[in-house]
């Protein structure tokens, strides 16, 4: 079995399909009628070397297929070709089935849709879907990112970090203030930690924001950063170091 894709035009169709070339005529007619809507007896099919030459009339029919017991390869048809059916019908009208001019249509205004209770918007309003739900009363929005800031704090000055619920410190030195294409944007400050309690150097995202040592820098919103005249932190200073003179 040999298939090859052909065009088929009629009055009122245009499309490509796929045929078996062992087809007789007649087998290819009975085929056809779903896709024209022509029966076998009143089709005449003629063969064309493409689409576009039957479209735009400007080529004459290579063969007239007209022998029923004849097959597609016998009459030598190929790939991409075109052929026309033809309708001879005498009770036959032009446009019958896809001229719409004529049809009447069923037509309804904004009013008497609404009246309705068969329709996708009763169904809505029924069930209190769609536009119709009612609106949630309790939902709780982020609030949006800070755009204003302590004026106090500024790079260089020394501060300490809130940090986690129970808000224990970080002390360090601001070096950054200001926008920075972090989470959702907004004000962020940019710390350098006395100890290595942070998550980069400085750099987020392909951004240098300020240079530091690794694990130095990180990032907050101001209402994180409390300033004051804080010492610089010791971690390997002794707790009994207090207890001598």
């Amino acid at each position: 079995m040999t298939l090859i894709s052909i065009f088929v035009t009629s009055p009122d169709t245009h499309s490509e399909r796929r045929f078996d070339t062992s087809l007789t005529i007649g087998q290819l007619k009975d085929k056809l009628v779903p896709i024209t809507g022509i029966s076998p007896q009143y089709q005449v099919l003629s063969l064309y070397p493409n689409s576009d030459s039957v479209l735009a009339g400007s080529s004459k029919a290579i063969a007239q297929l007209s022998e029923e017991s004849r097959t597609l390869v016998e009459y030598g048809v190929k790939e991409w070709q075109c052929i026309q059916v033809d309708n001879i019908d005498p009770n036959y009208r032009p446009g019958e089935f896809t001229d719409e001019s004529n049809l009447e249509r069923f037509e309804l205004t904004n009013e008497e849709y609404e009246s309705r209770n068969d329709t996708v918007l009763s169904h809505l309003k029924a069930n209190k879907l769609g536009r119709f739900a009612p609106t949630p009363t309790n939902l709780t929005y982020p609030p949006p990112p800070p755009t204003t800031y302590d004026p106090s704090i500024i790079p260089g000055a020394r501060c300490e970090v809130s940090h986690g619920s129970a808000g224990s410190g970080r002390r360090g030195t601001v070096r950054y203030v200001g926008e920075a294409s972090i989470g959702k944007g907004g004000v962020w400050v940019g710390v350098e930690l006395d100890e290595p309690q942070g998550k980069g150097d400085g750099e987020v995202e392909g951004k240098r924001y300020f240079q530091c040592s690794p694990l130095h820098a990180t990032f907050v919103r101001p209402d994180k950063v409390t300033i004051d005249d804080f010492p610089e932190e010791d971690l390997m200073a002794s707790d009994d170091d207090e207890d001598e003179i």
